[in-house]
């Protein structure tokens, strides 16, 4: 006991204790690129790369299984879309964010390093540290979010399993708290459920996303079945809180709809590159947009197809789930019921915390090891995000903010760009060529030192963009506080912030071209990705890994990289 009080007496001792490498079972997670690298920093070794096909599929393909997609429609049948209408904006979004998902994941694909590594090479060395921040701190946010959804269908479960004596818990939390006793009692339970996930390391989470891939789609389709069966048939005008919009006001309420849509696909557009890392060939990665095609539209019709078929029996439009079966079971209540209900509300419940593992926890865990790369790995990363899902009290963010959440919304307006910088300067700029031991590397002469370690080209372009469409934020949090302009330029911001980004970073680095390689190397070939074929590194350098030492390892990647 007294040496734990030495140690807490200093933060230095403090930091010393946490300080990866202190055990000799830690030495080996230190990295071998000095500081700025640790094990989950530096490209993931061929053990790691366990991730097929299969795996991307799945899981872009069950991603869209959550609460923020299925009620994606009762904010746009408010501004007068109808459901077909809702769906073609969904696909369209779909196509969109796919081809986008695509571009942003090659080069992590190839070259095997997550997002806090791979944005060094477009934003600069030190800049880098803004853009994992801001995602790492929204990601913190909806995690908690995520967590309390996914809560409310444990708190379902509990009363089908508990009946009366759930629903008749005493609320002992004075209403101030925005939570009640039971309601946080379920939040606890959820949460420890998850919580052993926290554990697990990327590289063995796909089995995950397979289970979830087949029993979600099952647990929301049979669903929809039965909400048609019982009630013959739905209701889709009974949803509709105004007048349908016609002429330009449909064609701006589309627009609306496109970046309403987009907005809740964010997170797995930023962050593949913390997935695609571990793919055993970049090819793999290819079905994963295909997943995401075939189920954000499907999950967002199932919505609302369950949601009308709801108000036509019960009169009442439930876009929450866990609202429905409580109304099932209000209505409905047996024991065969309570079964199908509870076993329909734990899918879902499952199907919420694994999107909240790909979307925020996995990415707050990267975060954390780019930003303090001597304290955290992955998995102590995530291990805080799930601490810190307490600390945001989320049922007070979701009670009381509704303009917060309403910003967190307006999330795409500061990502987006983020992606189009990535996806340009890889592609685009450096025509697929990364230099990995320079992404480790903060010194002059390094091809992503840049000035003093940040991309002025990256950074102007980022803030040029989102400028454009920032004041439309205003006018979301507060409505008629802007022009109609503004509002208008806002309702585009998807496509306005992603484009402009990438087109002025682009003429940017045509006006002032960016360095390819270090200078040591600067005659090197720049064709298109031929850095692929030894995975950034120069044949010569003593930091080769020693997996790129075996020829038949090489080999194998030669035959790869002509293949794809």
């Amino acid at each position: 006991m007294a040496s734990v009080t030495k140690v807490l007496s200093s933060p230095h001792k403090i930091l010393a204790a946490i300080r990866i490498g202190k055990s000799d079972r830690e030495e080996s997670e230190t990295g071998q690129f000095g500081k700025w690298s640790n094990k989950d920093l530096d490209p993931s070794p061929p053990e790691q790369r366990t991730w097929t096909s299969w795996s991307f599929f799945a899981f872009q393909f069950s991603i869209a299984f959550s609460p923020t997609t299925y009620n994606v429609g009762a904010s746009l049948f408010a501004i007068g879309l109808n459901w077909w209408t809702i769906l073609i904006a969904s696909i369209v979004v779909s196509f969109m964010v796919a081809v986008l998902l695509q571009l942003n994941s090659r080069g992590a694909a190839w070259y095997h390093v997550g997002y806090p590594t791979f944005i060094r090479a477009s934003s600069g060395i030190y800049g880098s540290l803004v853009f994992v921040f801001i995602r790492g701190v929204v990601a913190i946010l909806y995690m908690a979010i995520q967590t309390l959804y996914a809560s409310r269908f444990v708190a379902v479960m509990l009363r089908c399993v508990f009946g009366h004596r759930w629903t008749d818990i005493p609320n002992h939390l004075p209403a101030g708290a925005a939570i009640t006793s039971p309601d946080l009692f379920a939040f606890g339970i959820l949460w420890l459920l998850e919580f052993p996930f926290a554990f697990v390391h990327p590289s063995k989470m796909d089995m995950v996303f397979r289970v979830k891939s087949v029993l979600a789609p099952i647990g929301l389709f049979a669903t929809m079945i039965w909400a048609l069966v019982s009630s013959h048939g739905a209701n889709f005008s009974g949803l509709s809180t105004g007048e349908a919009a016609t002429g330009s006001a449909l064609g701006w309420s589309f627009m609306k709809a496109i970046n309403t849509i987009v907005s809740n696909m964010i997170p797995p557009l930023v962050n593949i590159p913390d997935l695609a890392r571990y793919a055993r060939k970049p090819l793999d990665t290819m079905p994963m947009s295909v997943g995401l095609m075939l189920s954000k539209p499907v999950v967002v019709t199932l919505g609302m197809v369950i949601t009308a078929a709801g108000y036509k029996q019960f009169g009442e439009a439930y876009w929450n789930l866990w609202d429905f079966y409580s109304s099932i079971l209000d209505n409905y209540w047996s024991p065969g019921t309570r079964t199908l209900v509870f076993l329909a509300a734990g899918i879902q419940a499952f199907a919420t915390f694994v999107t909240n593992l790909t979307s925020n926890s996995i990415p707050v865990g990267c975060d954390l090891a780019g930003l303090f790369p001597r304290y955290f790995t992955i998995v102590r990363g995530q291990v805080v995000c799930f601490l810190l899902a307490w600390v945001c009290v989320p049922w007070k963010l979701t009670y009381s903010a509704t303009s917060f959440i309403t910003f967190l919304g307006s999330y795409l307006c500061f990502i987006c760009p983020i992606v189009a910088i990535m996806v340009v300067d890889y592609l685009l700029i450096r025509k697929g060529n990364l230099h990995v031991p320079s992404l480790y590397a903060p010194k002059p002469g390094t091809p992503y030192y840049y000035t003093h370690g940040f991309n002025i080209r990256a950074f102007v372009s980022w803030a040029a963009a989102i400028a454009l469409v920032i004041p439309g934020v205003s006018g979301a949090l507060n409505p008629g506080s802007i022009g109609t302009a503004a509002v208008r330029i806002y309702d585009l911001g998807f496509l306005l912030s992603t484009s402009m980004a990438a087109l002025l970073y682009y003429i940017a680095c045509r006006i002032w071209p960016i360095q390819i390689y270090p200078f040591e190397y600067e005659d090197a070939d720049k064709g298109w990705e031929v850095m692929r074929f030894t995975e950034g590194f120069f044949g010569d350098e003593d930091v080769v890994p020693g997996y790129l030492g075996e020829t038949t390892f090489l080999e194998e990647r030669i035959v790869e990289a002509a293949k794809a």
